[in-house]
């Protein structure tokens, strides 16, 4: 069913238009209540086609020919409405009576109970003799109200019904129409005015001043008249005609005056009365374009479309009788018949009726003409938040209107209408008329960003007798919305980019988001999915109502959702909910995998939606998003992208997130949630579960995932959380517990329940490398560890390889060379071991040790280092030389202080050097081989020749070469020659002194003489008496002192 162009609207009822009634407001009956079946909430119309109803159109024809009876307060009066004109929420009325009244009236909700509400503002008497007022035309942006009453035209300010200055508007009498310039908008700062007085046409440029701009002398009277920009199309009492001004201007009125058709002329009925035809009609139609109405054969009356040069493009109109009135609104000619009938006829194609409205009220108030007026704009309330009712109108200025639908919230609208009607009271309270600015063009509404809004421009309004009635255009979301409601998806999306293209209609505005919405759900009823996920992007589908649409994530998400019946939106679109009901339940098999699809991409988008400067969502659906798409993200293995939202920035709702993933068998998932909250000790303990095999989760990456962590994420020892985990480790997998150990800080080690962790070690045999990282820290409990880690290397030393005969091959050939720097590059158990024994630092029991290498039998110089530890030197130098050790046994004899002697382990006893290398000697002698033996004979010979006296030789044996001692011979006999010259030189030095100290002392005592010195005489310097005592004089002081203190 096609949709109805126009809501018809009473605006008023009963106006009293007598002065008494200034201020008062007039009751009329309440609207009735329309059915269920009139969804949109258009007027119920009827079309009158019987032959009767035409006849009677017929017969009831002439100039405004009206029932003049209509109430008793008009009979009384005989006032009535003879034109108006509407800006906003102002009207102005011109009276039979030769007045304009001022109204302010607000129209309510038809579905509410407030009573309408009408001010009268002002009444102004013209005073042009009671004369009827035939014509307004407000020009808002100039303040003007142009009035034609009783062939005079005067010029009115807007805001107060004040007259004009004539310097500025001077009065035009002879006046017999007028009309304005169609091609400009009347809100513009300048408006072009076509005046018809007698045989002449004036045209009047009216802005600041009013000026004329041309004159053109016609041969006839004009009875109608209109303009667009250089043509005028106007009927004479003759014939119709287009006059091109432009021309005129440049050759002259026969070379721009285009005649058309002849007029209808007075004619005589069958009685022989003159029966005058009625006023010829003539409108703009569209740019240079015009229309007439002319009388046909049949009785019907024919309206005729023209160009400026006389072509008919369009089709002609055919009317079941003469209109009393008529008008043109994009695209449709609106005609009033005597009947109180209004046709609506569509011109874009073949000219046909679309609507035709019949009013439900008396006789006595049907309306008799149409008007044209500057505008008011009327809102359906038609958006997310409201149902689509199209009767629901209100009546706005633009600028009040752009104020209450900038805000998204019902409140603020609520509050927007409140003001307006504050407004209007406090202007009428101040007794000052309120100006209409007219649109905003930049930031407010006009007809072009209006046409997917439920604002639209009641600029066409018919008059009664005593009653007004608004022709709103439907909004194009009506329309939309039928679309919507027949499946015809495309067709309306298609309407709402064409209304958004080139306006400055929002994308997230009521009425973009409602025509996706639909759209959406209509899809979505339809299972076309992706055209459905496209739609609610676009009009920003809450996310809470998609979730019923899924009963199993809705009942997830549980306390977290709103209710559904708390959740804004239109209640047709709340029933196509109803009616899908489980989306689930009504997708076939293979497209049960593509609903799952589209609330994870819908859920994605409204997350990235959120995180922009105006979210289009209540901030509470945030954590139903992130939520939910954990779960959506889980249940379709979507790993990664789980894993980014959960450890990214997100508002996911732990507990109910983890109840659920640990009842899905998703421990792994479940693990990540908790970590990512703080609740490591949770996620841990899952991990641990499934390494013991307890659970299993073919997502966790095992141990390889639980060490990366461990080491990475929870820290070098920082609190007890690694410490906790090490234990757990050690009991679970000890290989994979040194890498825990190795990360551990010396202070966590230091305080390790150290026996805990040797108890489950040794059940593997694992505890060596443990012990050496407590050692290495300096465990409270360090010298048990180290005395157990060295009877550890002590076993394995002893099944080792002995490194033995490598070492006595590099002995031979540098004797200097000792055991331990042999296998201090080696990393076997016996150089660990030779290392622990030698360092200064290492506290173990020296006789447990002792004890397990003497156990171990063939461990001599490990032996020697332990026994110098516990201060055994001989014996230490015993062992080290038995065991083959000579350098080491040499530096703990005769070195003690060399960085590599053992002397250093422990405090020596002081011993004589001579005993010491005598004592070395015989036990080098004793070493069983012979060629090793006079070797070390001889280097220790040769190196302590000053501590071995030369009867050594005699216990050397028989059979050794003299090459071994010829060395130490050669230095004893160096000594002894050195020995003798020495004394010699010593002698001659003696001599030499004595003779100066006798020479000296000569000369003293012959530069001095004699030195007398009396019993008194004491030491210059300790005061002493001298006595007897060796004594000293000094010359220069003259001081006697004893030799012992000089």
């Amino acid at each position: 069913m096609e949709e109805e162009p126009y809501i018809v609207q009473t605006l008023v009822q009963g106006l009293a238009l007598d002065e008494s009634s200034r201020g008062k407001s007039v009751e009329w009956p309440k609207p009735r209540r329309q059915s269920l079946s009139q969804r949109l909430g258009f007027q119920a119309t009827e079309r009158i086609q019987s032959d009767n109803d035409d006849t009677a159109s017929q017969a009831s024809e002439g100039a405004d020919s009206v029932d003049r009876s209509s109430s008793p307060a008009l009979r009384a009066r005989a006032i009535r409405v003879e034109c108006v004109e509407m800006c906003g929420t102002n009207v102005y009325v011109g009276t039979s009576h030769g007045h304009i009244v001022q109204y302010t009236i607000n129209v309510p909700e038809l579905t509410s109970d407030k009573e309408p509400e009408r001010v009268c503002v002002q009444s102004v008497d013209l005073k042009l003799g009671g004369k009827r007022v035939e014509q307004l035309i407000a020009l808002p942006m100039l303040n003007r109200l142009v009035v034609l009453c009783g062939s005079t035209l005067v010029f009115y300010t807007l805001s107060d019904l004040r007259v004009v200055s004539s310097n500025s508007a001077p009065t035009i009498k002879g006046v017999s129409c007028v009309a304005c310039d169609e091609r400009v908008d009347r809100t513009s700062n300048g408006v072009l005015l076509c005046v018809a007085r007698m045989r002449e046409i004036s045209v009047y440029f009216v802005g600041a001043d009013v000026r004329l701009e041309q004159q053109v002398m016609i041969e006839y009277s004009v009875a109608s008249l209109c303009m667009y920009g250089n043509y005028v199309c106007l009927a004479d009492t003759q014939t119709y005609k287009v006059l091109d001004l432009a021309r005129i201007r440049s050759s002259g009125l026969d070379q721009g005056q285009l005649e058309l058709l002849p007029t209808q002329q007075p004619r005589r009925d069958e009685s022989g009365r003159v029966v005058r035809p009625p006023r010829p009609r003539t409108l703009v139609v569209g740019p240079n374009e015009f229309m007439f109405l002319t009388a046909s054969g049949d009785d019907t009356t024919l309206g005729v479309i023209v160009t400026a040069r006389g072509e008919a493009l369009r089709g002609t109109l055919q009317f079941p009788a003469y209109p009393v009135s008529i008008v043109y609104d994009e695209p449709h000619v609106i005609a009033v018949f005597a009947t109180g009938r209004i046709d609506v006829y569509d011109t874009r194609s073949e000219p046909r009726v679309v609507q035709s409205v019949v009013g439900d009220v008396p006789d006595l108030m049907r309306v008799r003409r149409a008007c044209v007026c500057a505008g008011g704009w009327v809102s359906t309330r038609v958006g997310r938040r409201e149902a689509i009712d199209a009767s629901d109108l209100r009546v706005f200025e633009p600028n009040r209107l752009h104020e209450a639908v900038s805000g998204r919230d019902r409140a603020m609208w609520t509050e927007a209408v409140d003001e307006e009607v504050e407004w209007r009271r406090e202007l009428v309270d101040e007794a000052e008329p309120p100006v209409w600015p007219g649109p905003d063009r930049q930031n407010g509404l006009d007809r072009k960003t209006a046409s997917l809004s439920r604002w639209t421009d009641a600029n066409i309004v018919v008059l009664g007798s005593d009653s007004l009635h608004i022709l709103a255009p439907q909004p194009q979301l009506i329309h939309i919305d039928a679309l919507l409601h027949q499946q015809h998806v495309k067709e309306a999306v298609s309407l709402v980019d064409a209304a958004l293209k080139g306006t400055t209609i929002s994308m997230q505005s009521d009425e973009v988001e409602y025509c996706m919405q639909m759209a959406g759900m209509v899809c979505l009823k339809n299972m076309q999915l992706d055209e459905a996920l496209l739609y609610f992007q676009r009009g920003h589908m809450d996310p809470r109502a998609l979730l019923y649409l899924y009963p199993s994530h809705a009942e997830y998400a549980g306390p977290l959702l709103v209710p559904f019946a708390h959740i804004a939106m239109a209640p047709t679109l709340r029933q196509l909910f109803y009616e899908i009901g489980d989306l689930q339940s009504i997708a076939s098999p293979e497209q049960q995998s593509q609903t799952e699809d589209l609330l994870e991409q819908y859920l994605e988008f409204c997350r990235t939606q959120m995180n922009t400067n105006e979210p289009p969502y209540a901030s509470d659906a945030v954590p139903v998003i992130d939520t939910v798409l954990a779960r959506v993200y889980a249940d379709n293995m979507r790993h990664a992208k789980f894993s980014a939202l959960v450890q990214g920035p997100n508002s996911v709702v732990g507990d109910i997130a983890c109840a659920y993933l640990e009842s899905a068998h998703k421990y792994y998932s479940c693990s990540l949630v908790y970590m990512a909250q703080g609740d490591v000790r949770s996620g841990l303990d899952l991990w641990r579960r499934l390494l013991e095999g307890e659970v299993s989760d073919e997502r966790f990456g095992g141990m390889a995932e639980y060490l990366e962590y461990i080491l990475g994420d929870l820290g070098d020892g920082v609190g007890h959380g690694l410490v906790d985990e090490y234990y757990w480790l050690v009991r679970h997998d000890v290989g994979a517990s040194r890498h825990i150990l190795a990360c551990l800080t010396d202070d966590t080690v230091a305080v390790l329940d150290a026996d805990r962790v040797v108890g489950d070690m040794q059940a593997v045999g694992a505890q060596r490398e443990f012990i050496e990282r407590l050692i290495a820290a300096n465990h409270t409990r360090a010298p048990h560890f180290t005395t157990i880690l060295l009877t550890a290397y002590v076993a394995e030393a002893a099944q080792s390889t002995d490194p033995q005969s490598g070492f006595q091959s590099a002995q031979a050939r540098d004797l200097g060379l000792t055991f331990q720097s042999y296998v201090a590059s080696e990393h076997s158990s016996r150089a660990r071991l030779v290392e622990m024994l030698g360092a200064q630092r290492s506290v173990f029991d020296a006789s447990k040790v002792l004890a397990c290498i003497e156990d171990a039998g063939n461990l001599g110089v490990e032996r020697a280092m332990v026994l110098a530890r516990l201060g055994r030197r001989d014996e230490a130098v015993e062992a080290l030389v038995k065991a083959g050790d000579y350098a080491a046994a040499e530096m703990l004899l005769l070195r003690p202080m060399a960085r590599e002697s053992l002397a250093r382990l422990a405090k020596q006893d002081a011993s004589d050097k001579a005993t010491d290398v005598a004592r070395l000697l015989h036990l080098y002698v004793s070493v069983v081989d012979d060629d090793m033996a006079a070797r070390l004979v001889s280097r220790l010979l040769d190196t302590y020749s000053e501590h071995i006296s030369a009867s050594t030789i005699e216990e050397l044996p028989e059979h050794w070469m003299l090459g071994v001692v010829e060395p130490f011979v050669r230095h004893k006999l160096s000594d002894l020659a050195q020995s003798e010259r020495a004394s010699s030189v010593q002698r001659s030095v003696a001599i030499a002194h004595e003779q100066n100290a006798r020479m000296q002392c000569a000369g003293d005592l012959i530069n001095h003489g004699p030195v007398v010195l009396g019993v008194a005489q004491t030491c210059g310097v300790c005061r002493k008496l001298l006595g007897s005592s060796a004594f000293v004089y000094e010359p220069q002081s003259k001081q006697v002192k004893h030799i012992s203190c000089a």
